[in-house]
């Protein structure tokens, strides 16, 4: 038994006592709990035996055959009712590790969202972090989410639709620090495309990429705030701060929230270039170390 599955079940429990202690109302809601049930009792036995790079066809096949394609369950937030429930649609094992992260463990604080804020949600991958700040900003503020990959983005699209979202505005590109293409490797696991490779990672293809700034991104949305940034792009998270320097300087109170773990001196180059800015960034440690203004 390894200690990132027990770890992974003990989080789940949690999804579970919120789950009973808002019962009444997930019981009248639009989705069933039974398929998450389901998924949870067939998937852990060979994530267990056969380790999570070759459990990953399995929790796929599990979803694809047996729940429909998507595993459609319900966002914990503070605020339930049956009629104000937000869902997630799960393709697989590696986007339910992302939802476990993102919205059970809070990795990225959305606590510090605010009602009207602009947060721009860079890496959004399936919309985890961006349906949380989609409902937390409400009508009155805006999401932008950026996701460069074609199926993470459509995922995106999909979970977007499911809640029938107003306030987000998803973009499909790239950003880095400059205009043009890049290579982009896509791997298999759906969390972990990027511009670099790594020992332990599959790729699988290797595409040209459109690449933008975020300093570009702006001007062509006609953006001038940006009240919380979230950044989780397998490495590229330096460039795109370099790529955006005109923002951060028009932005001085901006709110920040960047994984920067992906390789050793990572944490330590993201926090200089911040200071260089003057701003005032914290690291967080620990495996999934963030720096964070």
């Amino acid at each position: 038994m390894s200690a990132d599955w027990l770890k992974n079940r003990l989080t789940d429990l949690k999804y579970f006592k919120w789950i009973l202690t808002n019962w009444g109302s997930l019981r009248k809601a639009k989705y069933s709990l039974a398929p998450f049930f389901k998924y949870w009792l067939f998937y852990p036995a060979p994530r267990l035996f056969f380790g999570r790079g070759k459990a990953l066809n399995t929790s796929r096949n599990i979803i694809k055959n047996q729940l429909g394609d998507n595993l459609i369950i319900p966002i914990p937030v503070s605020d339930v009712s049956d009629k104000n429930i937000y869902y997630a649609g799960i393709r697989d094992s590696v986007d339910f590790d992302a939802f476990r992260e993102v919205c059970i463990e809070n990795h990225y604080n959305y606590s510090q969202i605010k009602p009207s804020m602009t947060v721009l949600d860079v890496g959004a991958h399936i919309g985890t972090f961006t349906l949380l700040a989609s409902k937390k900003v409400g009508n009155s503020g805006r999401v932008i989410a950026v996701e460069a990959e074609a199926g993470n983005f459509n995922q995106l699209k999909k979970n977007l639709e499911l809640n029938a979202i107003k306030n987000v505005v998803p973009v499909n590109i790239a950003l880095s620090d400059l205009n043009g293409r890049k290579d982009f490797f896509i791997a298999k696991g759906s969390g972990c495309h990027s511009f670099f490779t790594n020992p332990g990672q599959e790729v699988v293809d290797k595409i040209k990429i459109k690449v933008k700034s975020l300093d570009s991104l702006m001007e062509e949305m006609h953006l001038e705030k940006i009240d919380l940034l979230k950044i989780d792009t397998e490495g590229a998270e330096l460039e795109i701060l370099r790529g955006a320097r005109r923002t951060l300087l028009r932005n001085p109170n901006m709110k920040m929230v960047i994984a920067a773990y992906h390789f050793p001196k990572e944490t330590a180059e993201v926090a200089e270039y911040l200071r260089e800015l003057n701003f005032s960034p914290r690291v967080v440690p620990g495996g999934f170390s963030l720096v964070t203004v």
